[in-house]
């Protein structure tokens, strides 16, 4: 939902609406510029704040959210993060996180990206919408390659404990009750 006002926001947190944080001059000090499917905003805060505090809302922190990834997958240097597992949120920062420079972009609105005559990378949203990243070509894809592999890993470790309710439903309500019998059964079995 985008506000239509010219004083930046105060606070922001990841949505899944949100494209990218970048980081962005005003007022003569380093703030955020938001990209999200329908609007631009702006924000007061540095981008890696505004992971963090995205990262406590959904209930852990960046540094929680950076070791959970090396956990997964071994990653340490630029790793990209879950912000939000029930929402399949997953950020990937264009540069070290230490970087003022620093910009993190969904990996789920990223829908093309190909080099600049420059070794830039020309990235095109799922909006539709095109934006030159000061980011070479070859560390932006191994970006994307790296936040890929962390969103199979995180949600393949996530299906397979969980039933999805949706297929119960396709059944008659006898048939529904014998399956999460059946599957209750399962996972007692499995746990004792």
């Amino acid at each position: 939902m985008c506000q239509k006002t010219h004083a930046p926001l105060e606070s922001y947190e990841v949505n899944r609406s949100t494209i990218a944080v970048l980081p962005e001059e005003i007022d003569g000090r380093m703030g955020s510029k938001i990209i999200e499917k329908d609007c631009v905003l702006y924000v007061s805060m540095k981008p890696i704040h505004i992971i963090d505090r995205s990262c406590r809302y959904f209930g852990s922190s960046y540094a929680g959210r950076k070791a959970g990834t090396y956990e997964a997958i071994k990653i340490s240097h630029k790793p990209p993060i879950m912000v939000d597992p029930s929402n399949h949120i997953f950020l990937f920062p264009t540069l070290s996180s230490t970087r003022p420079q620093c910009g993190w972009i969904s990996h789920v609105h990223v829908k093309d990206f190909k080099p600049t005559e420059f070794d830039d990378t020309s990235v095109t949203f799922s909006n539709g919408k095109t934006m030159e990243l000061e980011v070479s070509f070859h560390s932006f894809e191994n970006q994307v390659y790296r936040t890929a592999y962390l969103r199979t890993t995180f949600q393949d470790r996530m299906g397979s404990h969980i039933p999805k309710r949706q297929e119960f439903m396709l059944y008659p309500k006898e048939e529904r009750t014998r399956m999460i019998y059946d599957f209750i059964l399962r996972e007692l079995g499995e746990r004792y």
